[in-house]
């Protein structure tokens, strides 16, 4: 079959409209993002805490972050690395920046006090996680859509 010769702004537009739908659905439940604040927010107080809830936090919240990807990986059949695409893993390093700031904040609690720095280290990590998970999918969708 012969092609049909395209202007330079169909063939543009044809290239734009092949990389937007390569981007996957990303329509979650609400439910997701606050499974995975709860479960950094708890990786971030973990830190802070009293012996021995520290050591048992630590497991719990890990294997809360381990079921969040089988749930999403069955939903979905994908999973992408938030470290791997090029622009949108700067927004995950940001994000580890702050983490490790709160996680630091936690330990000056434990250590130094006051001993309930934990609990706020904990509830600003649910809310950098909830905010720093919808940049991150927002910044990864427009790479992908712009082929960047």
């Amino acid at each position: 079959m012969p092609q049909t010769p395209q202007s330079p702004q169909d063939a543009l537009a044809s290239i734009r409209a092949a990389r937007s739908s390569v981007a996957p659905s990303l329509e979650y439940p609400l439910g997701y993002d606050l499974a995975y604040g709860a479960v950094c927010g708890l990786l971030v107080a973990g830190q802070g805490m009293p012996q021995p809830w520290s050591l048992i936090v630590l497991p719990i919240a890990l294997g809360g972050l381990a079921v969040m990807v089988m749930w999403w990986r069955r939903k979905f059949g994908w999973w992408v690395s938030g470290y791997s695409p090029k622009r949108a893993r700067w927004v995950a390093f940001g994000l580890l920046a702050v983490f490790l700031g709160l996680i630091s904040l936690s330990l000056y609690g434990r250590f130094v006090g006051p001993w309930w720095l934990f609990m706020v280290s904990g509830a600003l990590g649910f809310v950098a996680a909830i905010v720093g998970s919808r940049i991150w999918t927002a910044v990864w969708r427009r790479e992908l859509e712009t082929g960047e």
